[in-house]
């Protein structure tokens, strides 16, 4: 995967007014199909349906062409990913700001709303409702999440407002210097610090570990309160990592976890990351939700 690592290389091209967000540039034969290849190669199209509907939609080049779903990706290929500058519905819903200025943004992400997708109820949809918009002649015409969490997983996220605070942003996060703390019940207990370090679907994924509390619950018995700082960003990591282990989160039904009828028990507490502009060495933290309070 390759993000565009400055102001100069996250452009708009020519007269043609696009937006290019992510590239990547194929090392070698695939023997395989655009809509099967480009799958988890951008952060921004993680799934099989998001790559399909952003060849449809002419988001997803081939060496700067709009191309098929069948397209047979060659070696040496270059596939970049556009922005879509079509006017997105206003979702008016209020989502709490942890920080802002005229680059970018950090906000609090609620548990049960997912990032961005088909839906009209997503967090990229209220984004225009709860922020100012951008003086910035690169200014965005809807700010953009530069990262994901899942759905069930509320927490703290950052926001780019311009081009440039986008291009920066993602450069961080492909250089592994963006810190992200995560908070998780996890079932039975764990008395020190580890590093996970087994591949999810073939690749490095490297997850710390680290205890905060332990509790004998009458409901489900032993739990462990853990920090997790995932130093990279595989779909699921934490998730998939603590399964492994044998420690599931609490209320993660997918990864074996005990069902806990307040649903997953993962919350993103903590991001440090480098102002793009100020250079300022900035720590964000979101306000952790009353039901990790178990007793």
């Amino acid at each position: 995967m390759n993000s565009f690592n400055s102001e100069s290389d996250f452009h708009r091209e020519g007269d043609s007014g696009l937006v290019f967000i992510e590239k990547h540039v194929v090392p070698s034969s695939s023997q395989m199909r655009l809509s099967d290849y480009a799958v988890a190669k951008f952060e921004s199209l993680p799934s099989r349906k998001s790559v399909k509907k952003a060849i449809k939609r002419g988001l997803l080049l081939v060496n700067g062409e709009v191309s098929e779903t069948g397209h047979w990706v060659k070696e040496g290929e270059i596939l970049t990913v556009i922005a879509d500058e079509t006017v997105r519905p206003i979702y008016e819903r209020s989502i709490e700001i942890l920080f802002e200025d005229d680059h970018l943004a950090a906000v609090q992400k609620p548990a049960d709303l997912p990032v961005s997708g088909n839906s009209f109820r997503t967090l990229q949809n209220a984004l225009s409702f709860n922020l100012v918009a951008s003086s910035q002649k690169d200014a965005l015409t809807v700010p953009r999440p530069v990262h994901r969490l899942d759905r069930l997983t509320g927490g703290v996220i950052l926001i780019a407002k311009t081009l440039s605070a986008a291009a920066h942003l993602g450069s961080q996060f492909e250089n592994r210097t963006v810190i992200k703390t995560y908070l998780a019940w996890v079932s039975g207990t764990i008395e020190t610090a580890m590093v996970f370090e087994n591949p999810i679907e073939e690749k490095e994924a490297i997850t710390g570990i680290e205890p905060v509390r332990k509790l004998s619950h009458r409901r489900f018995a032993e739990l462990t309160l853990v920090e997790a700082k995932p130093k990279t960003g595989r779909r699921n990591q934490i998730r998939i990592h603590l399964s492994d282990a044998g420690c599931p989160i609490l209320g993660d039904m997918k990864f074996s976890g005990l069902k806990s009828g307040k649903g997953l028990f993962l919350f993103a507490k903590k991001i440090s990351f480098v102002h793009p502009f100020s250079n300022e060495k900035l720590e964000i933290e979101a306000k952790v939700p009353k039901k990790f309070e178990l007793g």
